[in-house]
């Protein structure tokens, strides 16, 4: 090998990678002729704009230490040559293993099981709580900052160090929100197989998550087998998803630690292992899987009770509550998980007839509700399972986004049979509206009787609701309690349906 390729102790080995829109900045596999160890090289020109910070970060990040790092070990200047430019180059730990990014798009974004979800995420936590105790955060947390190696260990990189070059991933966040955001986004990821992430610097190449009304649903509507207390983790930490307004956002990664533990250890019990079984040889299968479901208002109680406690109890900007683990082990001594057995591929279940559900109708015209099952443009119904997208089922238009005061619309799918509903795709005409998708055997006059499988707010013109767990029932009501503006008459409101498809 020609002198050219080395520099000081260390030898190049291999030309990792170079970002297609950054070739200044070169990633190198190299060799440390001393310790007899390979190395990851970073070289960046001295006279880049962001050498000086490049420095400052990696300086900061190797006064870290956790072992789920991959450290920074050497910082030095490299001398231009008559062939080249002088150079900075950083030296870390090199690991040899996947992303996490990678790892997704070889199953294809299959998502993975909880607990190696949930694990893999705890130890990227743990990794920036870390640097947390320092004050150093990463600030551009996303899959390909997370490998797992080859001897199944989780080791982070860039602490510190990637966004001191490409920027943080939301420059409007403080750099202890970018990093639970980004945590957040991690675990979703893993367990929806679709990216959340918010910020003007998106992660390229990932499907990004759907979202309605300027959400990312939560991960329970788009893989069922997320349990709620996962969701109010999700709420909790990533900026984009849908939260109520009393819902505390984690302020630290320690604090998030604490949060995924105490989930972690309601969701399985403390020391065992997660209520979620996957066959097959690589455990990310979905076939014949065992789910084993917590109650989901119990889980969210659990992080909401613990929420002030958690995050706000002590002095400083985090510190264990003791009171938080003695309610835990109260709500968690009194629950009781309910396990119900999947087999087979999730499948699309024939709707029989569709009806619509005009349940506050005013049928004799006299100003007063007159208790019957109303219709609202009945002849129209059958556009909603035609297979014709061009065509659909639409509600006369109202006053009002309440329906002229009735308090909604829907549309009710008969299946033919009970069924386990884990959810329901709709395709609106014009614009998207406030969903629920409700699941009963009966069909009641009050929306508010049936079983609630999902809800969703305004957005997109196609929606997927789902659910932490099915519900059982013949009959599917799509509820739409806030009508939106007619596409056809601006004053007005009404709600149209082009398709439906439920699956189970």
């Amino acid at each position: 090998m020609s002198d050219a390729r080395r520099i000081a102790r260390y030898t190049l080995l291999d030309e990792v990678a170079s970002r297609r829109e950054d070739h200044d900045v070169v990633l190198w596999r190299g060799f440390d002729e001393v310790l007899a160890r390979d190395v990851s090289i970073r070289l960046l020109p001295q006279d880049d704009p962001r050498a000086s910070r490049a420095i400052a970060a990696a300086q900061a990040s190797a006064l870290v230490e956790d072992r789920r790092l991959l450290r920074v070990l050497d910082i030095f200047e490299v001398p231009a040559t008559t062939d080249s430019v002088a150079t900075i180059a950083i030296v870390s730990e090199w690991a040899t293993g996947v992303t996490l990014e990678e790892m997704m798009r070889a199953q294809s974004w299959e998502p993975l099981p909880l607990e190696r979800a949930m694990s893999i995420v705890d130890d990227v936590a743990r990794a920036i709580a870390a640097g947390a105790e320092t004050a150093v955060s990463h600030r551009r947390l996303r899959p390909s900052s997370v490998i797992v190696t080859d001897a199944h260990e989780v080791r982070v990189r860039g602490l510190g160090v990637d966004a001191a070059l490409w920027g943080q991933l939301d420059p409007t966040l403080s750099p202890e929100a970018a990093d639970i955001d980004g945590l957040g986004s991690l675990l979703y990821f893993l367990l929806a197989g679709v990216w959340p992430g918010s910020g003007s610097l998106p992660a390229v190449g990932l499907p990004r998550a759907p979202r309605a009304g300027g959400h990312v649903l939560p991960p329970s509507r788009i893989s069922a087998n997320v349990p709620s207390p996962v969701d109010d983790c999700i709420a909790r930490s990533v900026q984009d998803a849908e939260r109520a307004r009393s819902v505390l956002m984690v302020n630290n990664a320690p604090a998030f630690v604490s949060m995924l533990s105490l989930s972690r250890d309601y969701l399985t019990g403390p020391g065992e292992s997660a209520g979620i079984a996957f066959s097959g040889a690589d455990g990310v299968g979905t076939v014949g899987r065992v789910v084993a479901v917590i109650g989901g208002l119990a889980g969210v109680a659990i992080v909401a009770l613990l929420g002030w406690a958690l995050f706000t109890g002590g002095e400083g900007p985090w510190r264990p509550n003791p009171e938080a683990a003695i309610a835990a082990t109260i709500l968690t001594a009194t629950a009781t998980p309910i396990t119900e057995t999947q087999v087979g591929i999730e499948q699309v279940i024939p709707v029989t007839s569709v009806t619509s559900f005009d349940p506050y109708a005013d049928d004799n015209d006299n100003g007063k509700v007159d208790g019957r099952k109303g219709r609202e443009n009945e002849a129209d119904v059958a556009r909603v399972i035609d297979g014709d997208t061009a065509s659909a089922w639409t509600t006369s238009n109202y006053g009002t986004s309440d329906a002229d005061g009735k308090g909604g619309m829907g549309l009710i799918l008969d299946l033919g049979a009970a069924h386990s509903v884990n959810s329901v795709s709709i395709d609106f005409d014009g614009v998207g509206a406030e969903a629920e998708v409700r699941v009963s055997d009966k069909i009641y006059r009050d929306p508010g009787t049936w079983n609630l499988l999902a809800s969703a707010p305004a957005g997109g013109r196609s929606i997927e609701l789902r659910a932490p767990r099915a519900k059982v029932g013949r009959y599917v009501l799509l509820w739409f309690p806030v009508l939106p503006k007619s596409p056809t008459s601006p004053d007005s409101f009404s709600v149209g349906v082009s398709g439906v498809e439920v699956r189970g």
